[in-house]
């Protein structure tokens, strides 16, 4: 078989999304930003900092973004998330409750917009 996806036929396509799966781009970050491309997070938090009135002020803010379209929480963080779930709600922001065994990373709160943004530096990025 061919190395490159594009130079398989339709049929050694076919043969590989039924044995391996369909094939996802970005997958690695995506499992990384909790379902999401990194080009569209707005704001992202780790566990540590989800405990500070730092981390929950940072996605408040991001909340209050018109671009903000979904809160997205790790299922662990739920409980700690629910004072930025009703700030969701109230700036009409859907939320979402992630529970997927193949998320990785530190990351457990995040706000996604629905097109791609041009944001430099995430809260998670920096040092808890």
């Amino acid at each position: 078989m061919s190395n490159g996806w594009k130079d398989k036929s339709e049929l050694e396509q076919v043969i590989f999304s039924n044995v391996h799966g369909t094939p996802e781009l970005r997958k690695r970050e995506r499992q990384h930003y909790l379902g999401h491309f990194r080009e569209r997070i707005l704001e992202a938090v780790t566990w540590n900092q989800l405990k500070t009135d730092k981390g929950k002020s940072h996605i408040k803010k991001a909340l209050t973004d018109p671009r903000a379209y979904e809160l997205v929480i790790h299922s662990r963080a739920r409980s700690q998330a629910m004072p930025l779930i009703r700030e969701a709600q109230s700036n009409d922001v859907d939320f979402t409750v992630v529970n997927n065994s193949q998320l990785k990373g530190p990351i457990v709160v995040a706000v996604a917009a629905k097109q791609a943004v041009d944001v430099k530096r995430l809260h998670a990025d920096e040092q808890d």
